[in-house]
């Protein structure tokens, strides 16, 4: 059986710091599950297009590294209307991104999810951004990203049938 492929982009305002630290992270939990591994494809972007081609902030990869992941996010893009038509799942880290991307997106089939709403469902929390903070403030984000992340794994397992596959 030729198992589906999900694509999935996260979104946030730069590409610098959440987006970037959340595609590290799912690229992990899934590249770590036998059933997602090469079926789920994980990207990031920004919804300004100021750091286009940008490596991750500094203190972003400090966090992941602290947190003991390894990768590497992709260069920072843009999420314009092409790339975001192009993804199956949009998660985005605050109510803004929500309508951003909602007014670039014409792809109907396109879902697009909170972040925070993985964790508290129904509550439309912004994910803070750690630009402006200190290391304390991206651990913090970074705890929020895995922990989410986790519950977003665990719907992805849902939606490609991985219970009803295994014992």
């Amino acid at each position: 059986m030729n198992q589906p492929t999900i694509t999935v982009a996260v979104i946030c305002t730069g590409n610098i710091c959440r987006s970037p630290m959340a595609e590290v992270v799912l690229r992990r939990l899934i590249a770590d599950d036998p059933f997602l591994d090469g079926h789920v494809l994980v990207t990031s972007a920004g919804t300004a297009n100021w750091h286009v081609g940008a490596a991750m902030d500094p203190r972003a990869r400090s966090a992941l590294d602290r947190a003991g992941f390894a990768e590497d996010a992709t260069p920072g893009a843009y999420a314009d209307r092409r790339y975001l038509n192009a993804h199956d799942v949009v998660v985005v880290m605050t109510r803004e991104h929500v309508h951003e991307v909602r007014r670039r997106l014409d792809n109907p089939r396109t879902e697009v999810l909170m972040l925070r709403n993985l964790l508290d469902p129904g509550s439309d929390l912004d994910v803070a951004d750690p630009y402006y903070g200190n290391d304390i403030d991206f651990d913090e984000c970074l705890d929020l990203i895995i922990r989410a992340s986790e519950r977003l794994t665990s719907e992805f397992r849902r939606r490609l049938g991985a219970d009803s596959l295994e014992a």
